[in-house]
């Protein structure tokens, strides 16, 4: 699930701060003609010891209407606000399907979230590093369709070299590595080789049929 996130997410993050970090949060909002609402948040701290931190998140929320179900199939065809038809495979996580009907109201939300810090990490962030953690959950019999499925991992990325000249950084992870243009070249200036970034993952999928009521 969190395969290749970590690395190209915090490489974005990390050379996108300026020399004098900057601390405050910034939140974006944004809808699409389908009714897909997304929120940003992007914030920013200095630890303790220095190092920098940091954390976005991104929120997508989208309200629905059943257009078909196919039982054999496990599948639900949604409309969209403007019309348009979206089919969705459903998985055996969610319970009770035979319940949803044409017309029904389908409430969906995906949260993602990626925390940074520039720190050696712990024994205990070690020990979980590359490892994910994946939770399902689901409505009890009788109850309306719903189902929940959240994850979680920790990454531990190595700054492998600068290049200041060509203004790039390349990070390394289990997965291999990766290299980015710095937004910022100045940022450069305040990160070295063999830093590490400790990085934490979070992902959650919801869906459910609205009560009527």
């Amino acid at each position: 699930m969190f395969r290749s996130l970590a690395v190209v997410t915090v490489a974005a993050l990390f050379v996108g701060c300026s020399a004098t970090p900057y601390t405050g949060d910034v939140v974006s909002e944004s809808t699409t003609p389908s009714g897909l609402n997304v929120i940003q948040t992007s914030s920013r701290s200095v630890l303790p010891g220095g190092g920098l931190a940091g954390e976005e998140s991104e929120l997508k929320t989208m309200t629905a209407k059943v257009e078909s179900v196919d039982l054999a199939k496990r599948s639900v065809t949604l409309k969209t606000n403007d019309g348009k038809l979206v089919p969705l495979k459903v998985g055996n996580e969610v319970r009770n399907l035979k319940q949803v009907e044409k017309g029904d109201t389908v409430e969906l939300d995906y949260f993602e979230a990626v925390e940074f810090q520039v720190r050696k990490p712990t024994p205990e962030e070690m020990e979980l590093a590359g490892v994910g953690v994946d939770l399902a959950g689901r409505a009890a019999k009788g109850q309306k369709p719903a189902a929940v499925i959240a994850g979680e991992r920790v990454d531990i990325l190595t700054i492998e070299a600068i290049d200041k000249k060509k203004q790039l950084i390349t990070l390394k992870s289990p997965e291999g590595y990766v290299t980015v243009k710095a937004k910022y070249p100045q940022n450069l200036k305040v990160v070295k080789v063999g830093d590490t970034v400790v990085v934490k993952t979070s992902e959650l999928f919801a869906a459910r049929i609205k009560e009527i009521g």
